[in-house]
């Protein structure tokens, strides 16, 4: 199964449950400006961060999670300066032992590994930037062995069609 990822919806509803339909996913992350009530499908069945334009706040604005051989590390990005650079981000890996990045906030559509840890950003079904085309991401963990973990991001806009300047497959640590 797969790992569907969003972020910066800013109030999409439909849109959303569009995507959710069309990409049935084990896991559904939400990283931050949703901007709706959390419990209104299909955010209610999505694990969810706060992000800077979010007013709930009983939704973390950062959470840790396991799936299969991959420790997650889910947040928005706004309080670690992700539009200018990643580096306090990384750190923040480091920290909780991430191998996997998730967040937003720059709507720009971003997939990257440094140094066995992968960093995504799904970019946004609302208000692309510096990216003509609203996306969302989806992640397959392919194969795992003591050498590492292998994943497969793939990124599709709105409509379903796979995104091919974006994504592709990631050796990451365990």
């Amino acid at each position: 199964m797969s790992i569907l990822v969003l972020s910066d919806t800013h109030g999409l509803v439909q849109e959303v449950k569009q995507v959710v339909d069309r990409h049935p996913a084990e896991l559904m992350l939400h990283c931050g400006d949703f901007c709706v009530d959390r419990r209104r499908e299909p955010f209610a069945r999505m694990e969810l961060v706060r992000g800077n334009c979010d007013t709930d706040d009983s939704v973390p604005l950062d959470r840790q999670i396991k799936y299969r051989d991959l420790r997650i590390y889910q947040t928005h990005g706004h309080l670690y300066g992700v539009k200018s650079s990643l580096q306090r981000l990384h750190y923040r890996a480091e920290e909780t032992g991430a191998n996997v990045v998730l967040f937003g906030h720059s709507h720009f559509p971003l997939c990257t590994e440094e140094r066995g840890i992968l960093f995504l950003n799904p970019g946004s079904l609302q208000l692309p930037r510096g990216f003509a085309t609203p996306t969302c991401a989806v992640i397959e963990q392919l194969e795992s062995s003591k050498g590492g973990i292998e994943v497969e991001v793939t990124y599709f806009d709105h409509r379903g069609k796979t995104v091919k300047e974006r994504g592709g497959r990631f050796k990451l640590r365990r």
